[in-house]
């Protein structure tokens, strides 16, 4: 029996490495469904499962209007079954070694149910498992709403490196990449001119990952003589898009219960320390004792919580977790506020810039 995938715009979209990075060309809706299908897997699925979901919920989610969706449907699962992925398998540069295999091994459009039905392909199945190393994570809302496969594929791409080359902040500067690296990864025609793959690929990728997604970027043309040979990406955070979220992307940040399990799992009993809070005119560091209860300390005192007092703390600390990326993210390593505030002076004063903008908002 074919399972069911409930699509939604919450589910989690994981993807190894070397497929965000491989060589394929899709449109737009083709690109879609083989994503919320890939949302769709689980670990512990059967090797040979075949799965399904509604067109309706899937053409609701992604505000298509097309009164010909059906024609379009029927296209995309063709595209699927004939327009191979290529991944590079060379060890060194002189190696032309590669694989290239479909998308999905069937795909099925019943007509009467209104219902897409795929098989994975089982040697892209591999790289749609978490017994990968390396994978790209991202909710699939992100890119139902855009309208360019280049566009997919930046977000991709640009997601991927965001997360290589960020550490606690908002912002990641890539090494240049070479354009025709980035042509071969996009399968961007030969007769694409630079200014077209500028106007017509990294513009429009510009202003509908700035409208739909959670990241913004911008980049630089490096030259070599008088052509551009490779290109600079910066990666931001997009603030109007978490504050849509609320800041919000991950299940430990939405209740107290799931917050302390976190901090718990991080904190206890390490000497690490995950909140600060001033007492009579001191500043003391928040930690938690083995049995995970709160406590306090400014390297000679040590203050002890009861549970209101500290249901007061986490839900304090949760709210700024919920709307500070920077401060999310040291909790998720376990990384100690005390050693933040000790050894890397630019993203304290990050931290405590967000803590500021929370008090004046009226959040905290």
């Amino acid at each position: 029996m074919a399972k069911l995938i409930q699509v939604n715009e919450n589910m989690e979209v994981k993807k190894a490495d070397v497929i965000v990075r491989a060589r394929y060309k899709l449109n737009p809706l083709s690109l879609k469904f083989i994503t919320t299908l890939i949302a769709g897997l689980k670990r512990g699925d059967n090797i040979n499962e075949v799965y399904q979901f509604r067109v309706k919920d899937f053409k609701e989610l992604s505000g298509l209007k097309r009164k010909d969706l059906y024609w379009a449907v029927k296209e995309a699962l063709k595209e699927l079954l004939e327009k191979p992925i290529h991944i590079p398998k060379g060890k060194t540069p002189d190696d032309n070694s590669f694989l290239m295999f479909n998308w999905v091994a069937s795909a099925e459009y019943k007509e009467g149910e209104g219902i897409v039905e795929f098989e994975i392909s089982n040697k892209l199945r591999p790289y749609l498992l978490e017994a990968q190393k390396k994978f790209l994570k991202y909710r699939l809302e992100n890119i139902l709403s855009l309208r360019s496969s280049y566009s997919i594929r930046m977000y991709e791409l640009l997601k991927d490196w965001f997360e290589m080359y960020n550490r606690y902040g908002k912002k990641a500067e890539v090494p240049p990449q070479s354009l025709n690296e980035f042509r071969q990864m996009l399968e961007i025609p030969q007769s694409y001119r630079f200014n077209d793959i500028k106007r017509f690929i990294l513009e429009k990728a510009k202003s509908e990952l700035a409208e739909h997604t959670d990241i913004l970027f911008d980049y630089e043309e490096i030259k070599t003589g008088r052509r551009v040979t490779h290109l600079k990406f910066i990666i931001r955070l997009n603030p109007a898009k978490l504050q849509t979220d609320n800041g919000v992307q991950d299940n430990y940040f939405k209740s107290r219960k799931t917050f302390v399990a976190l901090l718990r799992n991080n904190y206890n009993g390490n000497g690490k320390f995950f909140a600060w809070k001033t007492i009579v005119g001191k500043n003391y560091w928040l930690g938690l004792d083995r049995n995970g209860l709160v406590y306090a300390t400014n390297g000679k005192d040590i203050k002890d919580f009861n549970a209101i007092e500290s249901a007061e703390l986490y839900d304090l600390w949760l709210k700024i977790a919920q709307n500070s990326y920077i401060y999310r993210q040291l909790i998720e390593q376990g990384v100690s506020l005390k050693e933040i505030a000790e050894k890397n002076k630019e993203l304290w004063l990050e931290l405590k810039e967000d803590i500021i903008r929370l008090k004046e908002e009226g959040i905290i």
